[in-house]
């Protein structure tokens, strides 16, 4: 468990745009994740490197290097001309199979993903939510019921019939079964190394890794999911998944096993 919390340099007042009580941004996450839609064009509001990004307290230097603005840009750059050649899913396929197996692999304990690996997710998130969604499944599923091969769908095929029910089909699963207790070990190995990838990236590269923090965060009924949520939004106010985190953390919506484990200690 990481025992740091971020910080913003600037922009340190809370967006304005999303109420917690708003009723329309109130869907538990789980459900309203698969829903979310797909932004397969790139976003043009950040064209120069931005100051807003974030450090960690306690931080102690001694992660990896700061990832190159211009080095993601062109990484970005070279994705997003891929998908358009060759389209989406043979890009995504190519940009995300190796890496994936990496992140795999850190997840397991057996090695921690490279800076390459690391830089290919911040700019592949950056490109498309399909990514990030798969890291997301990743860790609250286990690999019996969501193995690669599933993942890669997740990545690859994002707008097929059959992929978005079977995403809906295994976040409602662990959403509502009160026996799948998520493998925190694995959850926490996974929030530390995203939160590696987004100190290491600049704005708006950082925005994504530390939405799943956030998400990874709550699903392991962690109160600090509120707060990564929170800097997610001081970032970039229109991050969904952020403020859909941030309102139900608000709430009090959790999985069902969180709720299972507050009654059962209440007894």
């Amino acid at each position: 468990m990481p025992t740091h919390a971020a910080r913003t340099r600037r922009r340190t007042h809370p967006p304005e745009t999303h109420d917690p009580h708003d009723p329309r941004a109130c869907e538990c996450p789980a459900a309203a994740i698969r829903e979310e839609r797909y932004d397969d064009e790139y976003d043009g509001r950040y064209h120069e490197p931005c100051g807003a990004g974030f450090v960690l307290e306690h931080d102690e230097g001694d992660g990896i290097p700061p990832f190159d603005y211009d080095e993601l840009e062109e990484l970005a750059l070279r994705f997003r001309e891929d998908r358009r050649t060759r389209g989406i899913q043979e890009a995504n396929t190519d940009w995300v199979s190796g890496p994936l197996d990496e992140w795999l692999d850190g997840l397991d304990g057996d090695r921690c993903p490279d800076r390459a690996t690391l830089m290919a997710f911040a700019a592949g998130m950056h490109e498309t939510l399909a990514i990030r969604d798969a890291l997301i499944l990743s860790l609250v599923v286990d690999e019996r019921h969501c193995p690669k091969s599933q993942l890669m769908e997740f990545a690859a095929r994002p707008h097929r019939a059959r992929t978005k029910k079977a995403m809906g089909r295994l976040l409602t699963w662990a959403f509502e079964d009160e026996g799948l207790v998520p493998d925190e070990d694995r959850c926490r190995i996974g929030v530390d190394i995203l939160l590696e990838m987004a100190v290491a990236s600049p704005v708006p590269y950082c925005i994504q890794p530390l939405a799943v923090v956030s998400y990874v965060l709550w699903w392991l009924g962690d109160p600090k999911a509120a707060v990564f949520a929170l800097q997610c939004l001081l970032l970039d106010e229109d991050c969904s998944l952020a403020a859909m985190i941030f309102s139900a953390s608000d709430r009090g919506i959790a999985p069902a096993w969180c709720k299972a484990r507050t009654l059962a200690a209440g007894r």
